[in-house]
């Protein structure tokens, strides 16, 4: 029968293995900017300061208050900055999508051309407010992260 000094250590053991760089790197934005932070000792204020943002925003990005699709991609580049890691190393997919691809609204709407679809007949088959969309399309709006998760899956599908 193990001591609950031996449960104990390996307990530990484990617990320590959970929060690895490599599985940070798979957790949420705001457990890769509270790993950084602690492991660089590094205060809110201080970061704030150093990115150019309030330390409020900070706050709100390392708690997760902040959904990851409405976070600033400038901010969490200047992180990594900061940091000094990747670019994108904060950034979630959708961040580096928006951040990369040249034009979106052109992407959009050949897209829809594709499959032959008008923007009613497409914004229904997707669930996508078509007010909105028409904004995504000309360029007026970012596409909100929600939406994008929908039109990527189509976008792959036809690559395939």
């Amino acid at each position: 029968m193990e001591t609950n000094s031996a449960i104990l250590t390996k307990s530990s053991n484990i617990f320590e293995g959970m929060f690895t760089e490599d599985t940070i790197l798979e957790k949420s934005i705001a457990l890769r900017i509270r790993y950084h932070m602690q492991r660089k000792k590094i205060s809110q204020p201080k970061l704030a300061k150093a990115v150019g943002c309030s330390r409020d925003t900070i706050y709100r990005y390392e708690n997760g208050i902040v959904p990851e699709g409405n976070m600033s991609i400038e901010i969490l580049k200047k992180i990594a900055d900061y940091f000094e890691v990747d670019q994108y190393y904060f950034c979630n997919d959708y961040h580096v999508f928006v951040d990369t691809t040249d034009d979106i609204p052109l992407l959009l709407r050949e897209t829809r051309k594709e499959l032959g679809m008008t923007q009613r007949q497409f914004v229904a088959k997707y669930n996508i407010p078509l007010e909105s969309y028409k904004k995504y399309e000309t360029g007026d709006a970012v596409i909100a992260q929600k939406y994008w998760e929908k039109i990527i899956s189509v976008i792959t599908h036809m690559v395939e």
